[in-house]
């Protein structure tokens, strides 16, 4: 992997106008609206797979306590046994989802050097008061639009885990409520 370019490694010599012949004003801020909205709508995207993975523990702990398949009530059948590890498997990959990611002590360090838009890089530990408020009243808009660029790579990145989690945990549930329903065909 290539390492990550650093915020005053930025080449600010690049046209800002583009190839378009547009005015770089308007240019700059079309970019940054776009970073900004993109940033926004991952940071909802978020949310709502942290909702669903919240929701789905919901449903799949009510259907383990208080279901028609009563752990602990009976003898464990086969059935029984994987309804108990389907809606245990759900859980934990549901609560894996939820859990917050961030990257690794080494990496945290120096996020302040590649971007200084999400709290991971503003707090980084490598960034004092005045370093950012001196940036800040310094840095070009190349800079800004590369360090909110960072971050949504990120970001992006982390909604890819979260998914990935919930896809399987959409499959471990799928198999939970197939064994729910087999069993209730047996009882009928």
């Amino acid at each position: 992997m290539t390492p990550l370019l650093k915020i005053d490694s930025v080449d600010l010599t690049k046209d800002l106008a583009g190839c378009e012949g547009l005015d770089p004003n308007y240019v700059t801020r079309v970019r940054a609206q776009f970073l900004f909205v993109q940033n926004s709508a991952l940071i909802q995207q978020i949310q709502f797979a942290d909702a669903k993975a919240a929701a789905l523990m919901t449903l799949i702990g009510l259907l383990a306590l208080r279901g028609p398949i009563e752990l602990g009530n009976e003898p464990l059948s086969v059935l029984s046994m994987v309804f108990g590890a389907c809606s245990g498997l759900t859980v934990l990959l549901c609560m894996t989802a939820v859990f917050p990611r961030y990257p690794a002590l080494a990496k945290r360090r120096n996020l302040a050097q590649v971007e200084r838009w999400s709290w991971l890089g503003l707090s980084s530990g490598e960034l004092s008061h005045d370093a950012y408020s001196n940036f800040m009243q310094t840095s070009e808009v190349s800079q800004l639009i590369h360090s909110v660029a960072m971050s949504n790579i990120s970001v992006a990145r982390v909604l890819q885990r979260k998914f990935q989690f919930l896809r399987l945990a959409f499959i471990t549930t799928t198999l939970t409520l197939i064994a729910l329903f087999v069993r209730m065909a047996t009882v009928v």
